[in-house]
Parts: structure tokens; sequence; C-alpha cells
């Protein structure tokens, strides 16, 4: 091993498939090899202080981080999971099994990265090899190309399908948010197909919709909506591009447009409208229902609908079921947005009513405080004032349930108010006996019409003493 000082200038570029090795010292990854000399840099990433010199008493004994060394050190034992390179190429290990119950010999079961291997329809190509592979770095994200992007994004999807069966939904958000991030900044080079165009674009909606189920589950609503939205973006971008080359390759492939802008869009519509309700938005909520989510699931329905059922393909009719349980869905979420109205509204009224009283509160007046008696004199004069002539049964009448005296008046010239004067007969009435026998004087049963004869006897004499003034 030697430590020798290799300056940046003459450093070359990093291997592509960095080995992991077991060195005498620890394991080691291999960065890079010098093509001059073919000397190994190896980073020391454990290492054995038994291979070491003890350090003196008091000292620490550092560890080393590179190796310089010409020797091809072999691999780490590959277990499943582990990214290596075969003679085929590089790949990912899915399984090892012993051939004929042997106990020496293995089979290594490797599926070949798309770098390497790529048939139409994108089905990954398996190869089986006796020859141990040897294990390699897993590449970054920003090392991959976009074919292994759409990989990485599929195994955090898968991931996140299976926390999510097991309503695990924090790890299943967290897989969901990987996979979106896996691939939202890809850099299309020429090994960008249009099949690795499609799958990113399905990968976006799909899990961005599903991240956002995740967060429904958890509350977290303002998530809910950001990545809801995300998906419309994507999916009327989509709908934009209607007969291009990656909309045409995902209609060939069997993801049709009911599918594509019918129960993917609804379901992004769907996902708002719940955030809005949960946050108290509940007219927002119904407007979208009605206006965006209702409108795109009908047409999609209406467009199957007019297909003969023996016409229908299997992936039309499954669609027409996912689009069917989507109405219902927006039915009962328009229910409970009415409902949750009708509440909010009923609750102002008590709040309203509790502040201010309510409307059917009738402000008592002053008639309705006085006794019945005085309530029926009320009465009997309006409907004398009324028609001119009082009603003689009604008067019988009052007159057998009261023991006071009733004046027979047909008229009255009084500018007095009802009320006031109806209680000023209260108080004369006060001063009598309760015997019938009472007499009345003449003076009080003519009052009103000595005043008039008195203020008209002045009023003459007042104009005669005027005409005598002028003359």
């Amino acid at each position: 091993m030697t430590a020798g000082s290799y300056t940046h200038r003459n450093r070359q570029k990093e291997d592509d498939n960095q080995c992991i090795v077991n060195t005498p010292y620890g394991r080691g990854l291999v960065i890079r090899t010098r093509p001059e000399d073919d000397i190994k840099e190896v980073e020391m990433l454990e290492w054995d202080q038994s291979c070491f010199t003890k350090p003196k008493p008091g000292s620490k004994q550092q560890k080393p981080s590179m190796m310089y060394t010409s020797v091809d050190y072999p691999s780490v034992q590959c277990k499943v999971g582990d990214d290596v390179v075969c003679e085929y190429g590089r790949g990912r290990v899915t399984n090892i099994s012993r051939v004929d119950d042997s106990k020496s010999i293995l089979k290594y079961t490797i599926e070949l990265a798309p770098s390497s291997w790529m048939i139409s329809g994108r089905k990954p190509v398996v190869c089986n090899t006796c020859d141990p592979p040897r294990v390699v770095r897993k590449h970054t994200p920003l090392e991959m190309n976009p074919q292994e992007k759409i990989i990485h994004a599929k195994s955090y999807k898968t991931k996140a399908t299976k926390y999510f069966t097991e309503k695990d939904y924090d790890k299943s958000l967290t897989n969901y948010a990987l996979a979106v991030d896996a691939v939202r900044n890809v850099q299309h080079d020429h090994t960008s197909t249009n099949e690795v165009r499609a799958d990113l674009v399905v990968i976006m909606i799909t899990c961005s919709n599903n991240a956002a189920t995740c967060c429904i589950k958890l509350g977290k609503w303002s998530e809910v909506k950001k990545f809801a939205q995300n998906a419309l973006i994507l999916s009327d971008a989509l709908y934009n591009k209607r007969g291009k080359k990656i909309h045409t390759l995902l209609n060939k492939e069997g993801t049709i447009d009911s599918k594509l802008f019918g129960e993917w869009r609804v379901k992004s519509h769907l996902i708002t409208a719940r955030a809005y309700f949960e946050e108290g938005n509940v007219q927002e909520a119904i407007t979208l229902l009605k206006t965006k989510a209702k409108v795109v699931v009908m047409q999609y329905i209406d467009e199957i609908n007019i297909k003969q059922i023996q016409n229908r393909s299997k992936e039309e009719k499954a669609s027409l079921k996912s689009l069917t349980n989507q109405v219902k869905e927006i039915k009962r979420l328009l229910v409970e947005c009415s409902n949750k109205k009708k509440a909010t509204k009923s609750m102002e009224k008590k709040r309203a009513k509790a502040m201010f009283g309510g409307k059917d509160k009738v402000t008592a007046t002053p008639q309705d405080n006085k006794p019945s008696h005085q309530k029926a004199k009320n009465n009997h004069t309006e409907a004398t004032i009324a028609t001119g002539m009082p009603n003689q049964e009604k008067i019988e009448e009052s007159s057998e349930d009261t023991s006071r005296p009733v004046l027979n008046k047909a008229v009255s010239f009084s500018k007095i108010p009802p009320e006031v004067k109806e209680y000023e007969k209260e108080e004369h009435y006060e001063e009598l006996d309760d015997s019938e026998d009472s007499p009345i004087a003449w003076y009080d049963e003519h009052k009103e019409a000595l005043l008039l004869v008195a203020v008209a006897g002045l009023s003459v004499v007042s104009l005669i003493a005027l005409k005598r003034f002028i003359r």
C-alpha cells in the first residue's frame, strides 16, 4: 500500500462501475484506475487494525483514507438487490440459488440495466450466470441516466404501494415523494426514447395523486393541494399535445384517454375538493366539483356509452367502472358540502339570535300589558269609530262581565289617544261606587260638548273684537 501524492491535474475520470473489493486491510471502493500504469485508487471503507502496528501509548492510529495498488482484489460476496457487473453488462441481482442442489455452485439471476440491454416494449432482460459477478457501487440520482431514473422511481413506487396497503401512510408518502423527486429534473439525452418520456409522465401523475391521497390520510391539507395541482399540470400539458408521439404511444400500450384525462384528472379534482372541504372552503369545493370534476367524468362516460357493449375494449370497460365510482364519490362529497353549508348557516343564525334576539320575539305593546276588561273597552271604542255606531251585542256582553257602568257614546271628539282616554276613564271610575245605581254627573256626561261650545264662543268674540279694531 502506498500513499503517493497524486495531483488533481493528473487525475483521470472516475470509473463508471466502481467495484467494492476485499483488501487485506478491509473493504474498499475502487474509485479509478490509471490507464498508464494500471494503478488502482481505492477508498478505504473500513479497515482492520490488526494489520497495522500498535500505536504508541497516548497516540491515536488514524484510518488511511486512500490506498494505491496494482493488485486486482476480489469482489465482496454479492447478495440480492446489489448492483453488479457481469459478462453481459451492468444489472441488479434478483435471485441467488444453487445448481442441482449443489452446495458449491451458485446460480445468479440478474436483471440487466436498460443501458446494457433494451428490447421493444421496455420489458427487462434477465440473464442467469454461475460466474460470481462483481459488486459495484449504486449510482446516485445525479449519476443516473433517464432510463435508470425511471427504474429507480418505479422501485420507490413499488415500496410506497406496499406501505399503503399496510396502512403505513407516513412511509408510503415518503416513498411516493422520492419517486416524484427521482424523475422531477430529468435531463434528456440521446438515450431518452419516447418510451422513457411516456414512463416519466405516467410516474409523475400517478405518484403525485397517490402522495396526495396519503396526505389526506395524514391530514396534511396544504400538501394535498400541492401534489394534486402537480398532477393536474402534467395532465393538462399532455392533453394539449394530444395526437403527438407520447400520447399515441400511451394509447397504443393500453392507457386510453378516459384513463389519462378522465380518471386521473377527476381524481386530482376530487382530492383538491376534499382539501377545500376540510379547510372550510365549502363553496370552492362545490364549484370545483360541479364545474370541473363532474363535467370531465360525464364527458368520458358519454364517450364510452356511445359505443355498443360488444364493441367496447377491456380497457374501456374497466375505465367505465372507475368513472362510475368517481361519479358516486362526487355526489357523496357534494352532499357533505351541502350539509356542512346548512350547518354553518344554522350556527350563524343561532349566534345572531343569541347576540341580537330572534325574529320571532314580538315586542309587547302597552295595550297588551293592560287588564282584560281594558282590552275589551279598547276593542269596543275601535269598532265604534270604524263603523260609526256601537256594537250593541259586544256592549251587552261587556256589561255582563264587569260591574262597572259603560258609557254608551256614539262618537268621541277627544283628541286624546284611545289608550290615554281609557286610562283617564279608569281613574275616574275608581272614585265611584261599584253599585250600578250610582248617579253620573251631568257635567261629566257632556264635558266634551261643553268644551266645544266654549271654544266656539270664544272664537266668535275674538272675531268681533278684531273687526272693531280694524275699523
